[in-house]
């Protein structure tokens, strides 16, 4: 990035001549649309829509918006195996791409850099379109939040004006958080995305993700992995953050001294800097995941107080910190049960402190000192506008609905873990945060009861060379979709059936992953014979032909299909080993435990008086 600081001003003269050479090559309304850019007022709005792109607000500095320049540290990707530090989206390999990366590790911040680094105060010859996949809904899909930001952007005109931006190479769509996308909308949105990159093969499309979502298997897209932090990162990233030479030493040298099982839970952004935000305050690094996320609730109501000798900051709610904190852990359980994301609306917030309080009664407070306890005390969620309040990440929220859950007795764990399992994509990343803090019950009432029996149901049906069988197993996990097929493509796939379980939501997307490589290695002739056997009838206009999933099955090679769920077979094997393995060890300590009282017990009984008769012997 340029090392000038841009101003609004500055960046609509250099956006200037890239709306002028746009709005030249334009034709009918895209170039009405793009009249009002080729103006200072029409550039002037689009680049305060982009100057927001660098402004964020984080878990080190949660009062105020600060510049992303400020405490970005390079983010490293793994590419053809090589682990290559991106300092620009021009580093980036060509072709759409999926940046992965788990909980913590800067996706969204990364993202947001990519668009900053289009953005420099000499020439601009791209325009990055950043957008949140978390907003979409039932009501609002993926090009409607396209159409949304060009709308905020001062750029009219709909689907015209878009084709032509899309078209013109310099448009970049920076999409942030697909396994953010409800549920229902996971499918659609897939094929909206595969119609897109289908339909401009000059928009360069960047999605970011977590692991195992369906977006990893869309033909088209590369998926490239964030790298993981190591020791050699804990200097040059905590400079960014601590100015002080003495206060960063302190710190990365306790940072190279933990043990090596602590050093691969603070191997992401945000973990680290949760390790600094705690070893500023308790001078220690906490020993595991959940002791992070302990201390982190105490110190962001106290981390300022501490300084301060004999000064005790009072809770708006009057609640002490124990239960404020009991209060909150089931808030954020009832905020995911409901159906909350990572942003609540008024109501779905009021909604959520109303069930938690049936569940802890004696934590009862007035809703909106709760508010601002967590707002304008902890700052662990933003207030957006008047109706929207935000977690600062979306891991706080996961974290604390899965301590809700470790805490419960056994009888209600087992009820959760049962419920969870029927709406696994609401719960996918809590349960990800459980089988780290609740391993063994993790194991034995959820993974192992959920996967075991559709595991040997996969197993059974991929086995061998048989498709009947595999055209029966498909047909009864999903039903018999009808499939939108554009020449070798699929444009549509509905309605898809709900996942039922985790197997289910890894098999739609392990499976629509198998169609789509398959559509596009048949011959033309093959999938026409497919659509004339289905005796459907061809869209006149947009030339797509609905052909019934089963038809298309059965007419075509079922070699694509078996390869991707063979794959899926062996990481579910390989899971289901590790879940055994946790029990057996629990068990094992159980028995320990019992030998320990045992013996014990026998040791601490008094001894037995002898006989006369064993006396004299």
């Amino acid at each position: 990035m340029s090392t000038t600081v841009l101003t609004i001003t500055l960046l609509s003269r250099v956006l200037a001549p890239l709306f002028k050479d746009l709005y030249t090559g334009a034709k009918g309304q895209a170039k009405q649309s793009l009249d009002k850019l080729s103006t200072v007022t029409g550039t002037r709005k689009l680049a305060t829509t982009l100057m927001r792109i660098e402004k964020v607000k984080t878990i080190w500095s949660t009062e105020d918006d600060v510049s992303l320049k400020k405490f970005y540290y390079p983010s490293m990707l793994d590419i053809d195996d090589n682990n290559e530090a991106i300092h620009s989206i021009y580093n980036l390999p060509d072709g759409n791409l999926v940046v992965e990366g788990i909980v913590g590790q800067g996706k969204s911040i990364f993202m947001r850099y990519l668009a900053c680094s289009l953005l420099n105060s000499e020439k601009i010859t791209k325009i990055p379109a950043l957008l949140e996949l978390r907003n979409i809904s039932s009501k609002r899909n993926l090009p409607t939040i396209i159409d949304s930001f060009l709308k905020t952007s001062g750029i009219s005109g709909g689907d015209e004006t878009f084709s032509y931006l899309a078209s013109s190479g310099k448009l970049v769509l920076l999409l942030d958080g697909f396994d953010e996308i409800p549920e229902e909308c996971v499918t659609d949105t897939i094929v909206e995305l595969d119609t897109i990159q289908t339909k401009y093969p000059e928009l360069k499309i960047i999605v970011s993700s977590r692991p195992q979502s369906s977006i990893q298997n869309l033909v088209g897209f590369r998926v490239i992995k964030l790298v993981p932090l190591t020791d050699e990162d804990y200097d040059p990233f905590v400079k960014k953050l601590i100015p002080s030479t003495v206060k960063r030493t302190e710190v990365v040298d306790a940072l190279l001294a933990c043990p090596e099982h602590i050093k691969g839970i603070i191997s992401t952004p945000l973990m680290l800097t949760l390790v600094i935000v705690v070893y500023q305050t308790e001078k220690e690094i906490p020993l595991s995941l959940a002791d992070f996320f302990d201390k982190l609730f105490g110190i962001v109501f106290t981390k300022h107080d501490k300084l301060k000798a004999g000064f005790n900051r009072q809770h708006y709610s009057g609640l002490p910190e124990r239960r404020l904190r009991q209060l909150f852990d089931a808030f954020c359980f009832m905020a995911v049960q409901t159906g909350g994301g990572r942003s609540l609306t008024r109501r779905q917030f009021n909604f959520a402190f109303d069930n938690a309080l049936k569940y802890v009664p004696e934590c009862k407070c007035d809703i909106e000192l709760f508010r601002k306890d967590i707002t304008k005390v902890a700052c662990l969620l933003i207030e957006e506008g008047l109706d929207l309040t935000t977690f600062l990440h979306k891991s706080i929220l996961d974290y604390h609905a899965a301590a809700f859950v470790r805490e419960l007795p056994d009888v209600r764990a087992d009820a959760f873990y049962k419920a969870a399992a029927e709406k696994y994509r609401r719960w996918q990343q809590v349960l990800s945060f459980l089988n780290v803090i609740d391993r063994s019950r993790h194991s034995s009432m959820y993974y192992l009861k959920t996967m075991e029996t559709p595991y040997s149901e996969l197993v059974n049906a991929i086995e061998g060379i048989d498709d009947s069988k595999l055209l029966s197993y498909i047909i009864t996990t999903h039903g018999n979709p009808i499939l939108g097929v554009l020449s070798d493509h699929l444009v549509s796939w509905g309605p898809a059936n709900t996942s039922k379980n985790e197997l289910d939501g890894r098999l739609f997307s392990n499976l629509l992953n198998g169609v789509m490589e398959t559509l596009l290695a048949a011959h033309n002739s093959q999938i026409m014979e497919a659509f004339a056997i289905s005796g459907s009838n061809m869209d006149s206009d947009s030339k797509v032909m609905h052909i019934p999933l089963k038809t298309i099955l059965e007419t075509l090679n079922l070699d694509k299909v078996r390869e991707n769920l063979k794959t899926l077979e062996q990481e579910i094997r390989d899971n289901i080993v590790d879940a055994r393995a946790a029990i057996s060890a629990e068990h094992n300590k159980e028995s320990a435990f019992e030998d320990i009282l045992e013996t014990a017990s026998v040791k601490a009984a008094p001894p037995r008086k002898r006989s006369k008769a064993q006396v004299s012997k």
